[in-house]
C-alpha cells in the first residue's frame, strides 16, 4: 500500500512539473492579445482604379470611391452612378527561424469577396454642385493559415517538447459610409464620409482564430507524454463612428492639391476565449484543464491623415503622387479589467513602444481615346510600412491597371504586388522568427452611369 500511495505521489509531482512547463510552452505560443491583419493594416481606400495607381488617389478622387480616399472628390462626379468592386487577395508567408529550424516553411492564405459598393446622386442646390452617396467598404482582412513544427526545450536539458502548431484565422471589418460634400468655389471642394462600423446588418465585423498545438514531452528512459491545446479567440460585434474628412483645390488646370484626416475612434467589441490543454501520460488517465474569457473590450483606432498632389499635363496624362502618416502609438486594446495593451506587440501600452508609419505612393494614368472607348494604363508604386516594436517593418510595392468604357458602363481591372523582407513572425511568436511576406491583390470594378 506504501509503495502505491509513493507512486501516486510521484506521479502527481510529474504531472505537475511537466504540466506547468507545458503550459508555460504553450501560453508563450496563444497568449499574447495581439492583432495580426493579413492586408496592410494601414487605412487605405477601395477601387481597381485607385489601387492601379498605387493607391495615390488623394489628390484624384474623381469616381464613388473618393468617400474612402477623399470625400471632397465627389463634386467632380457629374452623373449619378453604382459601383461595385471585388477583390481576391492572396498571402504568402516564408519563414525562417534561427532558434527553431524546424519551424521555417512557406504558409498560404487567400481571401475573396465583394470589397466596396455604392450609389452616388450628384446635385446643384444655392448654385453649388454637391454630392451624396451611400458606400460600403471591406477595409480589413484577417484570413491567416500557419501549419508548422517546432522543438522547445525548458530548463532541463532532457526535458523535450515537439510540437505541431495549426494557426487559422478568418475575419473583415466593414464600414457603411454615408458621404457628402460640396463645392465651395469653382476651384475647391469639401466633403466628408461618416464610417458606421456595427454588424447588425448584412455582415459581421469581427475575427476569429483557433490555434490547436499537438506533440509530446519527451525524457530519458521513459515514454513521452502526449498532448494537446486547444484555443479558440474570437473578437466580434465590431461598433463605432469616425469620419474622413477632405479638400480638394485645382490651384491651376494642370495642379490639384488635397487633404484628407481620417479621425480616431474607439470600436466596442465582444472577446470570448477559451482554452483548453490536454495531456495523456503513458500510464494513467489523460487530464484536462480549461480556462475562459468572457468580457467587452475597446480597440483604440488611432488618426492617420494624408496630403496629396496630382499633375495633369494633358487630357490624357495624369500623375499623382500621396504621403499618408498613420498615429500607431494610440493605437490601443483595452480589456474588460481595464488593462491597456499594444495590439501590435501584446505588451502593455504603456511599455510599448510603436512608431509611427508613413505611407508614400506615386501613381500614373495614360488614357488611350478612341471613338467609342477609352482604355486608361495605368501603373503605381508606393512604401507601405507596417507598425512593429519600435520601428516599422518596410513594405514595397508596385501596381498595374487598366479597363475600358462601353457606354454607360466603366470596368476597370488592378493588380497589386506587395512585399516585405525580413518581417517579425508574429503570429508563431518564436524567438529569432523572421518571414518573407508576399501579397497578390487582384481588383475588378464596375460602374454604371444613369
Amino acid at each position: 500500500m506504501r509503495l502505491f500511495l509513493l507512486r501516486c505521489f510521484f506521479y502527481f509531482i510529474f504531472l505537475c512539473l511537466t504540466g506547468g512547463v507545458l503550459c508555460t510552452a504553450v501560453s508563450a505560443q496563444t497568449a499574447p492579445q495581439k492583432i495580426t491583419i493579413a492586408s496592410s493594416p494601414n487605412p487605405v481606400g477601395s477601387g481597381a482604379r485607385a489601387v492601379g495607381m498605387g493607391g495615390a488617389f488623394i489628390a484624384v478622387a474623381d469616381d464613388a470611391t473618393a468617400a474612402s480616399w477623399n470625400p471632397a472628390g465627389l463634386t467632380q462626379l457629374r452623373k449619378p452612378e453604382i459601383s461595385f468592386a471585388f477583390s481576391y487577395f492572396r498571402r504568402r508567408e516564408d519563414y525562417s527561424s534561427k532558434s527553431h529550424p524546424e519551424a521555417a516553411g512557406l504558409q498560404r492564405s487567400l481571401s475573396k469577396d465583394l470589397n466596396y459598393l455604392s450609389i452616388a446622386y450628384p446635385f446643384k442646390l444655392f448654385q453649388r454642385n454637391m454630392i451624396v452617396s451611400l458606400n460600403y467598404q471591406r477595409l480589413y482582412e484577417f484570413d491567416r493559415n500557419i501549419e508548422t513544427d517546432f522543438i522547445t526545450r525548458s530548463n532541463n536539458p532532457a526535458v523535450r517538447f515537439e510540437q505541431h502548431m495549426d494557426f487559422r484565422q478568418r475575419g473583415k471589418l466593414s464600414a457603411l459610409s454615408p458621404a457628402y460634400a460640396i463645392q465651395i468655389t469653382p476651384d475647391i471642394s469639401f466633403g466628408f464620409t461618416c464610417n458606421i462600423w456595427t454588424d447588425n446588418l448584412f455582415w459581421s465585423n469581427g475575427w476569429e482564430s483557433d490555434t490547436i498545438i499537438t506533440g509530446a514531452i519527451s525524457r530519458p528512459g521513459r515514454a513521452p507524454t502526449k498532448f494537446k491545446s486547444k484555443d479558440r479567440d474570437r473578437y466580434y460585434g465590431f461598433s463605432g463612428f469616425n469620419m474622413h474628412i477632405g479638400f480638394l483645390w485645382d490651384i491651376n488646370r494642370y495642379i490639384t492639391i488635397g487633404g484628407v484626416i481620417k479621425t480616431p475612434f474607439t470600436g466596442e467589441l465582444q472577446h470570448e476565449r477559451v482554452g483548453k490543454i490536454t495531456m495523456k501520460p503513458p500510464t494513467g488517465f489523460a487530464s484536462t484543464s480549461v480556462t475562459r474569457i468572457d468580457e467587452d473590450v475597446d480597440l483604440e483606432i488611432p488618426l492617420s491623415y494624408g496630403f496629396g498632389i496630382a499633375l495633369r499635363f494633358s487630357d490624357t496624362l495624369t500623375l499623382s503622387l500621396d504621403v499618408h502618416r498613420t498615429e500607431w502609438s494610440h493605437f490601443v486594446l483595452e480589456n474588460g479589467k481595464g488593462k491597456r495593451k499594444s495590439p501590435i506587440t501584446g505588451e502593455s501600452s504603456q511599455d510599448s513602444h510603436v512608431n509611427a508609419t508613413h505611407q508614400i505612393r506615386l501613381g500614373a494614368e495614360y488614357l488611350l481615346i478612341f471613338v467609342k472607348t477609352i482604355i486608361p494604363l495605368r501603373c503605381g508604386l508606393f512604401y507601405d510600412p507596417e507598425p512593429s516594436n519600435k520601428s516599422p517593418e518596410d513594405f514595397w510595392g508596385f501596381s498595374l491597371g487598366t479597363g475600358f468604357s462601353a457606354g454607360r458602363l466603366v470596368f476597370d481591372f488592378a493588380y497589386q504586388f506587395r512585399r516585405g523582407e525580413d518581417v517579425e513572425g508574429e503570429v508563431l511568436d518564436i524567438p529569432s522568427t523572421d518571414a518573407d511576406v508576399t501579397q497578390h491583390l487582384f481588383m475588378a470594378s464596375v460602374i454604371i452611369h444613369f
